[in-house]
């Protein structure tokens, strides 16, 4: 089974800038956790001042008013990523093999039982990209983080966008077009089905106040290699020519330690162009919002209370009020649980196939499901993901990816005259 997997994106070659088809800069990271977690459990004694009326600044928005779409034609066209034949990394399989695909995925639920423990609470984040809010938009952010009060442990799991999974009412797509279908309530019945998780309650943020949350906290410490900085300085001066803004106030010298602001932090966590593609990146996510929350519990009460009501407005949610109230009380005491993290598909437990257009992955369900049950109600351990057996968190990402050296390092080199024309 594959251990790499690279997503796709067309990319112009007018130097290093970054201009994706579709979604556009603002798919980025799920920073949701941190204002989930930061906003509802380290601001719980701020919400009890506050009570009532500060929760409700949030965009509370029971199941049974989701945006339902049932034509996949209703769509926009924003909401599918396509990948040309050519440019396909997946295999391309025949009818029989994909329903026995389809067959594996059945199989699950007799081999795997979906745990029952009350002291486990499992609640997906989602980071959601879409132009405007006619629709829901597409999940490509998506953590499952649960508290298990037992063992005292929080574990944050990322979900990959593009695994190919059995959305209900809907049929076999990525995962983040469930989200795209029938909003948070649809992702969270797919994630308990695939998965065997009981997880019913979601909170989501758009990613274009991404830029805003990270600054409301003060801006975060991160740790870059050379390659990450040449690769996030270019995504800097696209997104500031998107928002008008003059891009080389923010670019950086080189790899380092830096105290980023959120136009930094943002284009650093977008990079997908160094290290393990889309893995990396997802790497990059959980590290920005470790070090956003990092910045939250710093905060004292009047710091909070400001960045509590600039950022509520901007999450929507299904939790009841007094689910609410519930990880507030138990704020002290999550914040002292040992704190794990991890990617699914796991390395060297997935294929990649190519289908309706789309590289998907197709990850071994039954032995993934078996180690997610693990990590969340058992013993806690991790995956041997790369990024989770590295020494060091910049270890790997000092690379750049195959299509980024093929956009940009041999064009230029052709250009200058150098490596390419000794070759």
């Amino acid at each position: 089974m594959s251990s790499r997997y690279d997503d796709h994106r067309e990319i112009n070659d007018s130097g290093i800038t970054f201009e994706p088809v579709g979604p556009n800069w603002k798919k980025t990271f799920a920073v949701v956790l941190s204002i989930v977690l930061a906003v509802v459990v380290i601001g719980g004694g701020l919400i009890f001042y506050f009570g009532h009326n500060l929760i409700n600044l949030a965009n509370y928005v029971p199941d049974n008013e989701v945006q339902v779409v049932e034509k996949v034609e209703d769509l926009p066209e924003e909401a599918f990523e396509t990948v040309a034949a050519n440019d396909k990394k997946g295999k391309v399989v025949k009818e029989e093999e994909l329903q026995r695909i389809h067959d594996s995925m059945a199989k699950v639920d007799k081999a795997v039982e979906t745990p029952v423990n009350d002291k486990v609470y499992n609640i997906m984040l989602v980071g959601v990209d879409r132009r405007d809010k006619s629709w829901n938009g597409n999940s490509d952010s998506m953590m499952l983080v649960s508290v298990n009060y037992g063992a005292k442990r929080v574990s944050i799991v990322s979900l990959m966008r593009d695994t190919y999974v059995n959305i209900p009412d809907v049929g076999y797509e990525k995962l983040n077009n469930s989200y795209a279908r029938g909003g948070g309530p649809l992702l969270t019945q797919t994630v308990s089905n695939m998965y065997n998780v009981d997880v019913r309650d979601y909170a989501a943020v758009d990613f274009e106040n991404m830029i805003e949350i990270v600054d409301a906290v003060g801006g975060v410490d991160l740790e870059m290699t050379d390659a990450e900085v040449e690769v996030a300085n270019g995504y800097m001066r696209d997104m500031c020519n998107t928002l008008g803004m003059d891009g080389e106030q923010y670019v950086l010298p080189g790899g380092g330690s830096y105290h980023c602001n959120g136009v930094q932090a943002v284009a650093y966590a977008r990079n997908r162009f160094v290290g393990n593609s889309d893995y990396a990146r997802t790497e990059r996510q959980r590290y920005v919002i470790s070090q956003l929350i990092q910045e939250i519990k710093m905060m004292n009460a009047g710091q909070l209370a400001s960045f509590v009501r600039d950022v509520l407005p901007l999450v929507t949610h299904n939790l009841s009020e007094s689910k609410i109230w519930d990880l507030v009380k138990d704020a002290p005491d999550i914040f002292t649980f040992k704190f794990v993290q991890d990617r699914i598909p796991y390395d060297g437990l997935y294929d990649v196939i190519y289908v309706k257009g789309q590289d998907m992955l197709v990850p071994d369900w039954e032995k993934t499901v078996t180690m997610l049950h693990d990590t969340i109600y058992g013993s806690g351990k991790v995956s041997d993901n790369y990024d989770n057996v590295q020494d060091d968190r910049t270890d790997g990402n000092d690379e750049y990816t195959d299509d980024y050296i093929e956009m940009f390092i041999k064009p230029s080199e052709d250009e200058n005259g150098g490596a390419a024309d000794a070759a």
